[in-house]
Parts: C-alpha cells; structure tokens; sequence
C-alpha cells in the first residue's frame, strides 16, 4: 500500500460490511427454518440486511466532507506532499 495509506475507516467500513454478510446469512436461516415465510417480512428482512452498507457510506462520506472542510483533503490531490 504504501505511506500515508492508513485510513480508520476502513474498520468501519469492513464492520459495516461484516454485519450486512452476518444478517443475510442469517436471513437465509430464517427462510430455510420456515421462521420468515410472508413477503413482508422478507422485504423487511432484505431492506434490514443492507442498512449497514448504507450505514458505511454515510460515514465515509462524513468523514471526506469533514477533511475537505479542514483541509485535509484537496480537490484533485491523491498523495500528501512528500516531507523531506
């Protein structure tokens, strides 16, 4: 990866992502146990299932607004300058 990689939200990010894969998982359980047998709420359940994604990306858009706002983060940069 390289210097100035290190990003904490990428935790988030993959705790978020942990948790979508575990409820669905666990969805699939339900239907096959016959615990989630009506269209509602298997709607409800799949709607459930990615709020975390959603979850993610609204804080890794806070946390980029934030940075642009501090200037941090500059438009059209990728890399910090190099320190020397």
């Amino acid at each position: 990866m390289g210097e100035g990689t290190s990003s904490p939200i990428l935790g988030i990010l993959l705790a978020c992502v942990a948790a979508s894969i575990f409820l669905a998982a666990l969805g699939i359980w339900l239907k096959r146990s016959g615990r989630l047998t009506s269209r509602g709420a298997a709607l409800a359940w799949a709607i459930f299932t990615i709020l975390p994604l959603f979850g993610a990306g609204f804080a890794m858009m806070t946390r980029h607004s934030v940075e642009i706002a501090t200037g941090e983060t500059r438009s059209g940069v990728n890399e910090p300058p190099p320190t020397r």
